[in-house]
């Protein structure tokens, strides 16, 4: 048995579920996004295994009814900055710090990954995340080509998580609307 020395997966949304890219409609606001499945097949192999999953992100439209449809907590960081959010997921998801772990993309995620035990990014981000993360924590994906299952195959090799079993993936995966 593994120890679970991660409790909480904090995720943006864009730069890391997805490529960054807005389709934008004659109001000048977005109206489309996509995701890469394979991620959220990996949200539940976290969460099956006993680890809270929330998104952290500065923008609602489109990723705050995504996050709705599967279940997973959503919060607008639009103006905050997203360290702040960190006291409140200790008391929320009962869990340390040290104990969490972000995966940002651009320079509004540096301040919360300097305050979490774990921060991760993908390969095409910002150079300040990607100097800040160092070679052993760049996720070789770049943004939204499946970024959140590669990062559990390295958790799962560094033993710092287990792995759920089908049967409670399945579980999860009946209770989400797509």
């Amino acid at each position: 048995m593994v120890a679970q020395f991660i409790r909480l997966v904090i995720l943006d949304i864009d730069g890391v579920l997805t490529d960054g890219r807005k389709y934008y409609g004659l109001d000048g606001m977005p109206f489309a996004k996509t995701y890469c499945d394979k991620d959220f097949t990996a949200i539940k192999r976290l969460r099956g295994a006993g680890i809270s999953v929330c998104f952290l992100s500065g923008d609602d439209r489109i990723n705050k009814e995504m996050a709705k449809n599967r279940n997973i907590d959503f919060y607008l960081a639009r103006g905050q900055d997203k360290a702040d959010f960190i006291e409140g997921f200790v008391r929320t998801y009962r869990t340390s710090s040290d104990k969490m772990l972000y995966v940002g993309d651009d320079l509004f995620d540096l301040n919360v990954m300097k305050s979490v035990g774990y921060a991760f990014c993908p390969s095409d981000s910002t150079a300040k995340i990607l100097e800040f993360c160092g070679s052993s924590n760049i996720i070789p994906r770049c943004a939204g080509e499946n970024v959140v299952a590669k990062l559990v195959d390295i958790l799962l090799e560094r033993n710092l998580i287990e792995d759920a079993t089908m049967e409670q993936i399945e579980a999860l995966d009946k209770n989400e609307k797509f």
